[in-house]
């Protein structure tokens, strides 16, 4: 049987250091091939794996969208847009992915199929199954898993879920051009190891 992160694991994730997941009901999906809501840093192939990563990271369930459906894919693509090393880390990390699996299964990431994608990230996930060589793709998992929170909980469909009961004034919403420069420098890696733990 798989192990499905919950979202109340994740959050737990983000703030102290990796833990396990939590068994989970409901079962991943492929996230549907809808256009980006801007225009995309990362190349077309990268950035349709990123969607598949945030989507097995927080999956739909009973009262909540996918990470896709509220936008943290496009979040994490501005990020890179907007800082020359997190771009490094997620062209280097989704071409790991596809490497791996390509050596695995036969096909990129996005091409492979469900229990396929599960086991490799269960292996990234849970750091007692991560051989060796992965631990720099365990990493990045690390990095995708954080930022898709922030992108899924700095949304309205975040701010629902942990009850938030501010910005009922906006009729549209914009991630504020101060959340985006703080963002960016959370997620700055240091600059004397571009290769380090963020």
């Amino acid at each position: 049987m798989s192990k499905n992160v919950s979202r109340r694991t994740l959050i737990g994730t983000a703030i102290a250091a990796p833990a396990a997941g939590q068994h989970q009901g409901h079962s991943t999906v492929t996230p549907p091939a809808a256009p980006a809501k801007h225009h995309l840093f990362l190349a077309p192939h990268e950035f349709a794996t990123l969607r598949i990563l945030c989507d097995l990271i927080l999956p739909a369930d009973e009262t909540s969208p996918a990470a896709s459906a509220t936008g943290a894919p496009e979040y994490i693509d501005l990020l890179c847009r907007g800082n020359a090393k997190i771009a490094m880390i997620y062209h280097g990390g989704l071409a790991w992915l596809d490497a791996e699996c390509t050596k695995l299964h036969g096909a990129p990431f996005r091409e492979a199929s469900e229990p396929q994608r599960t086991a490799m990230l269960e292996k990234l996930a849970y750091r007692e199954q991560t051989p060796p060589n992965w631990r720099a793709g365990a990493q990045f998992f690390d990095w995708v898993r954080k930022m898709t929170l922030d992108g899924y909980y700095t949304s309205p469909a975040g701010y629902r879920d942990v009850g938030y009961q501010g910005g009922k004034g906006m009729t549209t919403y914009q991630v504020p051009e101060e959340a985006l420069r703080q963002a960016l420098t959370r997620w700055m890696p240091p600059d004397s190891s571009p290769g380090g733990k963020p």
